[in-house]
């Protein structure tokens, strides 16, 4: 990533992580509870398996990852289900947190990832990849980068859940003013609202995009499911797919509004 993004999340992990990681407007200014932070990643996972299961999605339980960890909130969580979880995060700030908050937990690894890639992990090596709150914050063609990656280590029949935004909510007057002025004006805007080391820059890609790119490296899309993670200015989507399912019957996916 270029060194902008990679500035931005160290000032983050340094200043605020927890708040970084989950943006409740009262938790500003380092007030998160440890304990609540981490039940809210338990609490999100387990509406993610309970989907994957009514989907009839087998796991295999070997390794997971969890792409832009930040200070491992779904790390702890998945490590309770898989016996090893790998954490990715471009913040060496943030991983130091996740670290020394997550020491006790002998199956996790936090890795320092950089480069716009994820070579660190082999082809077809990995069982399970979740990555909610992380592809918003990258330009449209990272995000596409990282799809492509995510898709490439995944081992066949290995599992796939993400979160991204498709487009702005004009339904919302956040969503027009997202449209208006662009992360490079609201950028202005947040530095005064939230501090010059409190800057989050959110992008979107359309869902006929993000789809594409999954066909293309042989995903089966499985359920597509409204996901307002990124806030009321955009119409987010979390997307649970398999890699080279030999089953036609899961070869489609229902999109639901929650």
């Amino acid at each position: 990533m270029k060194d902008k993004y990679r500035e931005q999340w160290e000032r983050l992990g340094n200043k605020d992580p927890y708040w970084a990681v989950l943006t409740d407007p009262e938790k500003k200014g380092n007030k998160w509870s440890s304990e609540k932070f981490f039940q809210a990643g338990e609490a999100e996972l387990s509406i993610a398996f309970l989907i994957l299961k009514r989907l009839e999605i087998p796991i295999t339980y070997d390794l997971a990852v969890d792409f832009g960890c930040g200070v491992g909130r779904l790390t702890r969580a998945l490590s309770f289900r898989f016996d090893k979880v790998i954490g990715v995060d471009i913040s060496s700030s943030m991983l130091n947190e996740a670290r020394r908050a997550n020491k006790h937990i002998e199956n996790i690894d936090f890795v320092h990832n950089t480069p716009d890639n994820l070579t660190i992990f082999a082809d077809n090596s990995v069982d399970f990849l979740y990555c909610n709150i992380v592809l918003q914050h990258m330009p449209k063609r990272k995000q596409l980068v990282f799809i492509k990656e995510f898709c490439r280590i995944l081992r066949p029949a290995g599992s796939l859940v993400f979160q991204t935004p498709s487009s702005t909510n004009l339904r919302t007057f956040e969503g027009w003013i997202h449209l208006l002025a662009g992360n490079t004006i609201m950028n202005f805007a947040r530095r005064i609202k939230y501090g010059l080391n409190h800057v989050m820059e959110i992008h979107t890609l359309g869902g006929n995009e993000a789809k594409k790119i999954l066909y293309q490296q042989g995903m089966d899309i499985l359920h597509i499911r409204r996901h307002d993670s990124a806030g009321p200015a955009l119409k987010s989507y979390m997307y649970f797919t398999r890699k080279g399912s030999v089953d036609p019957c899961l070869t489609s996916h229902k999109e639901t509004e929650v």
